[in-house]
């Protein structure tokens, strides 16, 4: 007889709602069971709580790009097979994807034919692995499993024997991997682990699974194989608590053996409890009393976690054949005293995203760490600060947060401040002086609310087209902590360069980045966004161009608004111009840029062109991030017809289409209806609010500028450096 088996189950991470509808509607006519999201992060915990048999996976999605969620699939759940999906996508992101246990790399659009063939031969191989034994041949052990003696003892007395398993444990313990590691272990270890989670699946699907349908009682799915041999399976029913009282009641009373092999069961409730109340069968609970096992929760063992997070990092690095930062101290320190509501889980996935954000770092400091983590274990918590208003009270070592918890209390009042510390304006100034703790001047022209430090809410996805390239790309943007600054993470290999002006390669015909082999162009426009928005910290996932949208930076303030900001325990110091610096001359009519000191920050530029263009003027007096989106950013990128062609001789302006780019030529505009009578000298000043982000703090200052490119842009802000660093080094 055929091996009983549910139908084969599929999992579309898509974020094109059309396109995920799409394939979901094919594939469930094709007799699959498909369930879908759009949303990397939620896919890991639809994958946690019960696994596909298949992964149909976009490669630009919120939460966790694709290629983070491939790795983390293959990582701990290396039988599920992987289809990569992307319209955004290049040679090396496929290779990469291939490298890292992808099936099957399908560009979009895609026909019905490729998508069903592929779904049916890595199905077919993943039967194959099953048949073979391999199945969980490289299912990866919980972190901490070799500190937990007396769960590894109990789980090898348990493989020694045949009666029913029941896990217990709080969330996120291992139980599923606790019972994995009893199946290995015992004489059953070649047959397949069904896994039906009693909280997801319908009723009737598991009673199908677990009984077949020859009850004609029992309504059962029809495309499920129904053909039950117990001898030729395993059954593991997770959250068995939400087992219906029938399929409780007749799983009691039946024989086990004529069900499956063996019968594996987890639980994170208190299942005693809930058997006195009357919501859970006695009868069954007591036949899984003499081989039951209990998981402890991670805060019992905290103290390993140190050596935990060393062999993650260990695995990492030898599995993706990356190189992982080194952990601070007092990082350890916070982990073991985090109570770990999550358990195992819960730390598996923080450590995800630290090394995510943190790539480019020699090593993981404090801040990198959640701030749930870090608010619940530091000894400068809210609660202590509402006991204390003695400066002198509290230790040194928090002494600075503690100042900053007063500040934002008392609305940045310096005064009001100080006296609530009841401390003397000297020693009041020498405490700011010693913690590095600047205020904005006062202005009224400048808005109040930037004094902290920002990142997004939550990951935003945007796709389109490079201008220079024509290379179909994307970019995804993701939270990162205080002081991290703004990141640009390659989505195929995973290196990273941060934002700074030292990284700058080229200025030619846009602005260009590059650390080692990695490389991005065309940033400023998206970096004008979250200069203006005070964006300090976030990492940008892209390919080797930005998108270019429509030529303007109206798509990625949109981006940034559906993204939400929000603001983190960190203050954001503005660069106040103390003079007057300079780069070019006007001699000749030469393009030259300068930067004077001013109350707040404002951009003036005069533009002297040919026509269409001919003279034009305008300053921009920042007020807010509503001003930049209504004055600025909708202005495109613009280009000659014989610069155009010349450009795309030497390689660039590939993706300039007649609805990204204004095209001039004949004294007119050819292509498009201006946005602004004066839209040129608008993106003007646009690229230059982007390529001064690259000192990676807002400025406040009055630029001016005649005809400046990228090139004086960034040469007048290595001339501020520079003379940044000969007056420290004069007054040291």
């Amino acid at each position: 007889m055929d091996i009983a088996m549910q139908k084969e189950r599929i999992l579309i991470v898509e974020d094109e709602t059309n396109i995920a509808a799409s394939l979901k509607n094919i594939l469930s006519d094709e007799g699959y069971e498909v369930d879908s999201t759009g949303d990397g992060l939620d896919a890991l915990e639809k994958i946690q709580s019960d696994p596909p048999d298949l992964l149909i996976l976009d490669i630009w999605l919120p939460g966790m790009d694709g290629i983070e969620v491939l790795k983390s699939v293959k990582t701990f759940h290396p039988e599920i097979e992987v289809l990569i999906i992307s319209g955004h996508g290049t040679i090396d992101t496929a290779v990469q994807a291939t490298k890292l246990g992808a099936f099957d790399f399908i560009e979009k659009p895609f026909s019905l034919e490729h998508i069903t063939q592929s779904v049916k031969a890595a199905l077919h191989q993943k039967k194959q692995a099953t048949v073979a034994g391999d199945l969980f041949g490289n299912t990866s052990l919980p972190l901490g499993f070799d500190a937990m003696v007396e769960i590894r003892e109990r789980a090898k007395q348990l493989s020694e024997q045949s009666a029913p398993v029941l896990v217990l444990g709080e969330p996120g313990t291992g139980k599923e991997f606790i019972a994995q590691i009893i199946h290995q272990q015992s004489q059953e270890n070649r047959l397949p682990f069904i896994k039906l989670n009693c909280k997801i699946r319908k009723s009737e699907n598991i009673e199908s699974i677990l009984f077949g349908s020859s009850n004609e009682n029992v309504t059962a799915d029809k495309t499920l194989d129904t053909t039950v041999n117990s001898e030729n399976k395993v059954v593991f029913l997770s959250n068995i608590d939400a087992l219906s009282a029938g399929i409780q009641k007749r799983l009691a009373s039946a024989d086990t053996t004529t069900i499956a092999a063996r019968i594996y069961a987890a639980s994170s409730k208190n299942l005693e409890e809930l058997a006195n109340e009357g919501s859970f069968n006695k009868t069954l609970l007591e036949r899984f009393k003499e081989s039951s096992v209990c998981v402890p929760p991670l805060r019992d063992y905290a103290m390993n976690i140190p050596s935990m997070v060393k062999e993650f990092l260990a695995a990492y690095a030898q599995k993706m054949g990356v190189h992982v930062p080194k952990i601070d101290e007092k990082v350890y320190s916070t982990l073991c005293n985090y109570d770990w509501p999550g358990n195992v889980k819960e730390l598996r996935s923080i450590l995800d995203k630290i090394i995510i954000a943190s790539t480019s770092r020699e090593t993981i400091v404090l801040r990198d760490l959640p701030p749930e983590i870090r608010q619940s274990t530091r000894v400068w918590d809210a609660k202590i600060f509402k006991d204390s208003n003695e400066q002198s009270s509290n230790e040194p070592e928090w002494e600075k947060q503690f100042i900053i918890h007063q500040l934002r209390n008392n609305g940045w009042d310096s005064e009001k401040t100080r006296k609530s510390l009841k401390a003397g304006k000297k020693k009041f100034a020498e405490k700011l002086r010693e913690h590095g703790i600047r205020l904005p001047v006062p202005s009224q022209k400048q808005p109040t609310g930037q004094l902290l430090q920002r990142t997004l809410k939550r990951s935003m996805v945007l796709c389109g087209s490079g201008l220079h390239s024509g290379i179909k790309t994307g970019l995804i943007l993701q939270p990162l902590p205080p002081n991290s600054g703004i990141i640009f993470g390659d989505i195929s290999s995973g290196q990273t360069i941060p934002a700074h002006l030292q990284n700058v390669q080229s200025t030619d015909y846009s602005t260009c980045l590059r650390k080692g082999r990695f490389s991005v162009a065309t940033i400023e426009h998206i970096m004008a966004s979250l200069h203006m928005y005070r964006i300090s910290n976030l990492l940008i996932k892209i390919g080797d161009e930005a998108p270019v949208m429509d030529g303007s930076a109206k798509d990625f303030c949109s981006l940034i608004e559906d993204g939400e900001f929000e603001e983190q325990d960190a203050l954001n110091e503005e660069i106040v111009i103390d003079k007057t610096y300079s780069f070019g001359s006007k001699e000749n009519g030469g393009p030259f840029i300068s930067i004077e000191p001013a109350d707040g920050f404002i951009v003036s530029y005069h533009m002297d062109y040919p026509e269409p263009i001919g003279i034009q003027d305008y300053s921009f007096v920042f007020s807010g991030h509503d001003n930049f989106k209504k004055e600025i950013a909708p202005a495109r990128t613009f280009g000659f017809m014989e610069d155009v062609a010349q450009l795309t001789k030497m390689g660039f302006a590939s993706g300039g289409k007649l609805d990204n780019f204004i095209l001039l030529g004949d004294k007119k505009v050819l292509n498009t209806e201006l946005r602004y009578p004066d839209e040129f000298v608008r993106h003007k000043i646009l690229d230059i609010i982007g390529d001064f982000y690259l000192l990676g703090k807002p400025i406040r200052g009055h630029i001016h500028a005649y005809k400046s490119g990228h090139t004086q842009n960034v040469g007048l802000l290595k001339t501020f450096v520079e003379s940044q660093k000969q007056a420290s080094l004069q007054a040291s």
